[in-house]
């Protein structure tokens, strides 16, 4: 097998080596033929540089951008709603998942402190101040105390949770909605761009000229891209609220055990 190897590679050598020798002679035509290129009267230099210069002509930022925007047609104003609710809802997402609105520090311990205390006007009141997910628990347990034992307050406790957390959730949505409609939108937009260049090739016929199909094709690009970039942001931020909702959800399932346990277990 290693002779068989050195042979392959002493002949792919000699191979080469015979394509190098036939490639000279024939690299002298092109260098002959820059020269005389180059030799050409200097009056031809300057309009020459004025037509590559006006051909490398490159548009400022703003007007490539409204260029695709007029290519992707009237698609791209669906396509910049989503991309409004989606990073407007992932913003107040953001802002409100935060522990002093889900379950503050200290505040189990401040609320079992005043219930033992039988100061219960005290406790609605640190509930109605702190506005977080575990005072409105807090708050339900605390209307139904008088009847509630320890199974009692520990259902009622955990369904007043869920239906926090289910609307918590359902604050989330728009950016989920945003993550999936963008992409069939710009599919659409795709569609529609790729039947107007069907149907401009069926109107023209063999006299078309394939530039007339620019506007179509761009407007399939363009809403293509568009779509993908609105929901590959839209998704990686629902990705992280659903984390941080779940995250936050078993915090508050143990708090909420905790105060019930130290609320009304004996011992």
């Amino acid at each position: 097998m290693t002779a068989l190897a050195l042979a392959g590679v002493l002949f792919l050598r000699a191979a080469w080596a015979q394509e190098a020798a036939k490639a000279e002679p024939e690299a002298a035509a092109p260098a002959a033929a820059e020269a005389a290129e180059a030799v050409q009267p200097a009056e031809e230099t300057p309009a020459a540089e004025g037509a590559a210069a006006e051909g490398d002509k490159e548009l400022s930022g703003a007007e490539r951008w409204r260029i695709y925007w007029e290519q992707g047609g009237n698609t791209m104003y669906f396509i910049a709603l989503l991309s409004v609710l989606g990073l407007g809802c992932a913003l107040e997402r953001f802002c409100n998942l935060r522990r002093s609105r889900m379950a503050p520090d200290g505040f189990s311990d401040r609320v079992v402190e005043l219930w033992k205390a039988g100061r219960f006007d005290e406790v609605a009141a640190l509930c109605r101040k702190s506005g977080s997910i575990l005072a409105r628990v807090v708050e339900t347990i605390l209307r139904h105390r008088d009847k509630a034992g320890w199974q009692e307050a520990k259902t009622i406790a955990e369904d007043k949770l869920a239906r926090e957390l289910r609307l918590e959730n359902r604050r989330a949505s728009m950016i989920s909605t945003a993550a999936t409609l963008s992409p069939l939108l710009g599919l659409f937009g795709t569609v529609v761009g790729l039947l107007g260049a069907f149907g401009t090739v069926a109107a023209m016929g063999e006299m078309g000229d394939a530039s007339v199909l620019a506007d179509d094709i761009g407007k399939a690009l363009v809403t293509t891209v568009a779509g993908l970039a609105v929901s590959m942001p839209c998704l990686f931020a629902f990705d992280l609220v659903k984390k941080r909702l779940n995250f936050f959800a078993v915090l508050l399932e143990e708090e909420v055990a905790e105060i019930v346990n130290r609320l009304f277990l004996r011992g």
